[in-house]
Formats: C-alpha cells, structure tokens, sequence
C-alpha cells in the first residue's frame, strides 16, 4: 500500500522532472537539435573505441532500425556524424562523429552543465549532499536490475 509520503513524492517527481527538461532543453539556444540527436553524439563520442553500428544505435535507444536510419541521416546532412564500411564486412555500416559533432556535442554539454549549475543553486551544499546521496542510492539500486 503506498503512504501519503510515496504518493506525494512521486508527484514532485513529475512536477520537478518536466520543469527540468525544459529548464534543460537544448534547442533553446546552442543547437537546433533533438535531446535523441544529442544523445546519439554522445553515445558515440563515449563509445568511440567501438565500431557502431545502426543496429547498435537502435538497441540503445531501443528504437526500430528505420527510426535509427531517419536519426542518423539527419545528423549525417548535417555533417555531425558520417558513415563508413566495416573493413571485414562492407554490408555493415558504422558511424563515427565527425569533428563538427564533437564540437557541437562539447557546446550542447557545456551549455547543459551550466544549467544545471543554476538549478542546483537554489539549494544548500548540505541539500546537495542530501540529494547527491539519494540519487547514488537510486543509481546504484537500478543498476542491479
């Protein structure tokens, strides 16, 4: 059964969480980008000493292949990743950030973080610490899963 804490805190969550994205949307003012646009930058800027694939994209973002196609192409038109054959198997095709995507990815974050530095303003260090802990304990609690 849940307690009148749980119901209320899982409404604050909500309340808080779409404030925070648009508080946090990028395409406000760096990039005209999509929040998934600029996830796949930084999922392949993270990953880069992996060969990408299509089909790696669509599992991470657990989208079908065609969506991960649309996605690609447009930040390929934009010149933010390019495509390239696998040397041991031409039919398969990776994706690689190009510098403009690195550069476009380091803006967006940058410009993120700062943000996200006037949200955690409006608390005290011990507020801070009080939530940095909670969301270790949540992280840590949904990683086992």
């Amino acid at each position: 059964m849940k307690t009148d804490t749980t119901n209320d805190l899982v409404e604050r969550i909500f309340k808080v969480a779409r404030l925070m994205k648009d508080e946090m949307s990028y395409t406000h003012d760096v990039t005209h980008l999509s929040i998934l646009q600029i996830q796949t930058l930084f999922f392949l800027k993270h990953d880069k000493d992996k060969n990408i694939s299509m089909s790696d994209i669509a599992a991470y973002f657990r989208i079908e292949l065609p969506s991960a196609t649309s996605l690609v192409n447009k930040l390929c038109d934009q010149k933010l990743v390019e495509r390239r054959a696998d040397q041991n198997d031409r039919r398969l095709v990776l994706i690689t950030l190009t510098a403009d995507g690195k550069t476009m990815l380091e803006d967006a974050m940058c410009a993120r973080r700062k943000k996200l530095e006037k949200i955690l303003s409006y608390l005290s260090e011990k507020e801070k610490s009080d939530l940095s802990s909670i969301f270790k304990t949540l992280y840590n609690k949904l990683q086992v899963k």
